[in-house]
């Protein structure tokens, strides 16, 4: 069987972690349309068992999109996951770039022996329907500013963005 390693994997736990885009109410608007079909638990398990027919060797978890105030927790988690089952391989938590703490932030994330890089969605369109964030923060020169410290971290940065 040929070896894979999954390179964006989005694992969740509604009952410790908040993610407020899997919480109802639910709606169609925004750019994914209506999430209930799977807002709910998520877990290393159940990612095993999706995958039961594939070699999977190692897996990425990427920033499902945590309450920021609890994105470390999400990477606390997610270690402790890795340390009982192998996967994730890497992690790519979150880290708001502009934030005016981000030095502390970044080296928070950086600490954990799974991370590899920080993923802000910088997803910004004229139609309101298909933003993620309130403004283009890529235009900020303090979030410039941020994205200029990621290497001093050795984290990458993961880029979701409309052409």
């Amino acid at each position: 069987m040929i070896p894979f390693v999954d390179a964006h994997i989005h694992l969740w736990d509604l009952a410790h972690i908040r993610y407020a885009w899997l919480t109802p109410p639910f709606g169609e608007d925004g750019p994914n349309g209506s999430v209930a079909a799977i807002a709910r638990n998520y877990g290393i398990a159940d990612y095993r068992a999706d995958l039961a027919r594939w070699n999977v060797v190692g897996a990425v978890h990427v920033d499902a999109g945590a309450d920021p105030t609890q994105a470390l927790d999400e990477t606390r988690w997610l270690e402790a996951i890795a340390a009982d089952d192998g996967l994730p391989s890497g992690i790519v938590a979150y880290a708001p770039l502009d934030d005016p703490d981000v030095d502390t932030l970044l080296a928070a994330q950086a600490a954990h022996p799974h991370a590899r890089g920080i993923r802000q969605i910088v997803n910004w369109h004229r139609d309101p329907l298909r933003r993620y964030t309130p403004r283009d923060v890529t235009q900020d020169s303090q979030w410039q500013a941020g994205f200029a410290k990621l290497a001093a971290q050795e984290l990458s940065f993961d880029l979701q963005c409309y052409p």
